[in-house]
């Protein structure tokens, strides 16, 4: 089982003040605990073996979106891509060009909030909507969720249990959305990756030095000789819920 193995969660950036420094930490810890407490619910890592997951944030965009997802294809990779429910509204071609170039689409709710400082019936809403945004733009329903700021607590876990969704977070943060350099993001990843890594990034507009990292990123992952997959294949779990039909 994934949970059997568990990776502390890591990535860094010289521009976090102190204090955001100890949040950050703070936030890691209990992301591990919340793992522990609810297997087979909470993700934050895959098992031990020589394979890793891009995962990709705040999407979809006009451009870069589409861009990651193309990059990914020329390599014939799959991303796992969690996209805000408002945005797919406003963009369901991107999102329809992303599910048939083989990758994964996952729930981020639908107007990115922090979802611990709602009440229950609001956190459900944002994530039932965002549910319905996505069927209507790729005709299948997510398994996959990802809470806004990795910001969990009991009552966002079982919202998500409750649409047959598991909560996937992240082992290895490039922090590609606090130091955007192309340099940087790649740094994290060779710095840090592990067998069995999530990784997190962003593809909504605004993130260019994200694709801009993307090939050689790629590149150097698969000459450490791990694979890179969707949350599905790494996890052993289900992207997609299952049709009543």
């Amino acid at each position: 089982m994934p949970g059997a193995y568990q990776l502390d969660i890591v990535g860094e950036s010289e521009r976090l003040e102190v204090a955001a420094r100890q949040r950050m930490e703070d936030w890691r810890r209990q992301a591990v605990r919340f793992t522990a407490a609810y297997p087979g619910a909470v993700y934050t890592n895959g098992p031990d073996a020589a394979k890793v997951a891009l995962t990709f944030d705040d999407g979809p965009d006009s451009a870069v979106t589409h861009h990651i997802a193309e990059i990914l294809t020329q390599y014939g990779l799959k991303g796992s891509f969690f996209f805000v429910g408002s945005q797919v509204t406003r963009f369901p071609e991107i999102v329809q060009a992303v599910h048939e170039g083989g990758h994964l689409v996952g729930n981020h709710s639908y107007r990115h909030p922090r979802l611990t400082e709602l009440a229950p019936e609001a956190v459900q809403s944002e994530l039932e909507e965002t549910q319905e945004a996505i069927q209507a733009a790729i005709g299948r329903t997510p398994a996959l969720f990802r809470p806004p700021f990795g910001s969990a607590n009991p009552t966002v876990i079982e919202a998500a249990r409750r649409l047959g969704c598991a909560t996937v977070l992240w082992s290895l943060d490039t922090l590609d959305w606090l130091q955007k350099e192309e340099a940087h993001i790649r740094l994290n990843v060779d710095r840090h990756v592990r067998g069995g890594e999530i990784i997190l990034m962003h593809s909504s507009a605004g993130c260019t030095e994200t694709a801009k990292a993307m090939p050689r990123l790629v590149e150097s992952l698969l000459k450490r000789g791990l694979a890179v997959a969707g949350l599905d294949e790494l996890l052993g779990i289900a992207a997609y819920r299952e049709s009543a039909g």
